[in-house]
């Protein structure tokens, strides 16, 4: 004779906003985004044996990694499409004939990527910059909220940053998940509306690093 399994102990909606809670603030374990990444950037440098040189940053106008870096191992210099410092050069990645072959040790760009409209040509000019020997390191978005600065226009998999960066030898790349369910509103213009969920709760960041044959 067939027999209804008992009903499961209903889980209270307070037991549900707590959980919700501790899932939203999980990322705070892994320190800040930035100190994060950075990590990972300069871990493999080590690995590869690039302990000093110089240093090309995309981007960075408003976290640079100057800031972080020592400045008597390695020579800094940003690219921007517009003159904030002295250290800037002012190009765009996609097209940069100012910046001669073979210049950089080492081109770090975080968070850049997903706003790049051509960014096959921005990878193939990276490498074309890069020193033989050196690297290219890359975090940008798999999942993530619209966020227009100016203009938001991708999505990436590790594969697809291992494909854009097919003229390096991949050294690391896959996901990052530790942001995952943090609760994300953006603001300005891009702020979303709550709703019984919050916010954006799925992000995903994507890294690659790959090393230029000699």
């Amino acid at each position: 004779m067939f027999r209804r399994k008992p009903l499961a102990a209903k889980t209270s909606r307070s037991d549900l906003q707590v959980e919700q809670e501790r899932l939203a603030n999980a990322y705070k374990a892994f320190g800040p985004r930035a100190t994060r990444v950075y990590r990972q950037f300069m871990d493999i440098l080590r690995e590869v044996g690039i302990q000093s040189g110089s240093i090309l940053e995309i981007g960075g106008r408003n976290n640079p990694i100057r800031d972080r870096l020592d400045l008597t191992r390695f020579a800094y210099t940003a690219v921007d499409l517009k003159k904030t410092a002295d250290f800037v050069v002012v190009a765009d990645i996609t097209n940069c004939p100012q910046i001669p072959d073979n210049s950089y040790d080492a081109v770090y760009s975080v968070d850049v990527f997903e706003h790049i409209n051509r960014p096959w040509l921005a990878a193939a000019e990276i490498a074309r910059i890069l020193k033989p020997g050196g690297v290219a390191y890359t975090s940008t978005l798999f999942s993530w909220r619209y966020h227009p600065c100016p203009i938001d226009y991708w999505r990436f998999t590790p594969e697809c940053l291992k494909f854009l960066f097919s003229d390096l030898t991949p050294i690391a790349y896959g996901f990052d998940a530790s942001e995952r369910r943090r609760n994300i509103l953006g603001k300005g213009k891009s702020k979303m509306e709550p709703d019984a969920f919050g916010g954006w709760r799925e992000n995903w960041r994507v890294y690659y690093a790959g090393r230029k044959e000699s």
